[in-house]
């Protein structure tokens, strides 16, 4: 009697063990997937209403990002490019890419990126703002 609450014990022992190893591989699985690069801040913001155009659009990610890969557009309310320029990563901030940009008129515009992080996944989204007129 005694020797079958022994294997009993043992057993639940094992059983409980096992659970919680099998949950903290799946919980660490899911982390791993979940690391990949996401926009974590904008200049200018999203949904910005501006009294003066910028001169450069940064995007700022929570993981460094490949710079050759990097693309940035800035689209006017017809969806015609604002520039052809290519964006540059910043020196002192590889997780972070700057697009120069001419003068741009009072308007809508949309933002449209796409960034590979160094683990090879792409991100790719887009966000809007816009320049008042000097009158509103």
């Amino acid at each position: 009697m005694k020797d079958k609450r022994s294997l009993k014990f043992v057993a639940r022992k094992i059983v409980t063990f096992v659970t919680l190893l099998v949950m903290w591989s799946l919980l660490f699985q899911v982390n791993s997937v979940m690391a990949h690069a996401t926009l974590v801040k904008s200049d200018p913001p999203r949904r910005a209403s501006l009294s003066t155009p910028p001169k450069q659009i940064q995007l700022w990610f929570n993981e460094k990002i490949e710079g050759s890969y990097a693309s940035i557009k800035v689209l006017d309310s017809n969806k015609n490019s604002m520039t052809e320029n290519s964006p540059e990563i910043v020196l002192d901030d590889p997780k972070s890419i700057i697009l120069n940009l001419p003068h741009i008129e009072p308007g809508r515009y949309t933002v449209q990126y796409r960034a590979m992080s160094v683990d090879g996944h792409v991100i790719e989204s887009s966000f809007d703002f816009s320049i008042k007129n000097k009158m509103q």
